[in-house]
């Protein structure tokens, strides 16, 4: 298989190489490979065609068993398990994307180092929340960078600093949930549920080569917290456990007593 990386100096990561087709940019200004929340599954299909020709798309399911969207592998098993890179699209109710997310894995030889997938991301997607380490792991250990952006219902990014804890993120919920990644090395995190205070969450998991610290994978996810909270169908989950916590809070205040 020729190996779509070589665009590395062109591309910045082959976060994205190409113009995105049309929609509203209310809350959808980023994007993963073109791909924003709110397009159709064909607007992503065709971007994902450009990008990743000859992918093989099978339909997934939630941990609940509901259908939910489409995963796109690109790959040199004949069984079309694992792949060298995959595109996870989470379709909504009303057809219209609520999650992307994209995983790689570099052969030797392709490896960037960690500061030039760290621009890229920064470029692409400004600064931070939740910035990852400065610099790569020291050698021989085998650990993960994880680099957060949220954003709140209003789809404004909430602002980083050493006194914001992921405890106390709006998007908390968002950034957790179940792997749909079968690319060596990363995970595509597909949140279950998320609060009412998130409105977007972008999140970054970056692996490294434990001889060379050179990165080996990586993989760039985006969720539109709303339309997954609102949803009505995928979205009950995420209320019920609003109205848990809500319930937990009015409890926590009302002062009840226990007769002795």
């Amino acid at each position: 298989m020729e190996h779509k990386f070589r665009r590395l100096a062109h591309c910045g990561i082959v976060l994205s190489c190409m113009a995105s087709a049309s929609v509203s940019l209310a809350g959808h200004e980023h994007d993963v490979l073109g791909i924003r929340t709110g397009m159709t599954v064909g607007e992503a299909e065709a971007l994902i065609a450009g990008a990743r020709p000859g992918s093989h798309k099978e339909a997934v399911r939630s941990h609940a068993g509901k259908p939910f969207g489409f995963r796109y592998t690109d790959t040199d098993d004949p069984e079309k398990r694992l792949g060298k890179t995959q595109v996870v699209l989470g379709v909504g109710s009303d057809g219209r994307i609520w999650f992307v997310g994209q995983a790689q894995n570099f052969d030797v030889g392709e490896r960037p180092d960690y500061a030039t997938l760290q621009k890229s991301l920064l470029d692409k997607y400004g600064a931070p929340t939740l910035p990852g380490p400065a610099h790569p792991p020291a050698k021989y250990l085998r650990i993960k960078y994880g680099i957060l952006w949220s954003f709140d219902a209003q789809y404004r990014q909430v602002p980083g600093g050493p006194r914001h804890f992921l405890s106390q993120d709006p998007c908390l919920e968002a950034f957790a949930g179940d792997n749909y990644s079968q690319t060596w090395g990363t995970h595509i995190i597909v949140p279950r549920r998320t609060g009412e205070r998130c409105g977007m969450a972008i999140s970054a998991s970056v692996s490294f080569d434990a001889e060379t610290q050179r990165v080996a994978a990586f993989s760039v996810t985006i969720a539109d917290a709303a339309a997954l909270y609102a949803d009505p169908a995928y979205g009950g989950e995420s209320r019920q456990f609003v109205e848990k916590q809500k319930k937990i809070e009015k409890e926590a205040l009302g002062g009840l007593r226990i007769d002795l």
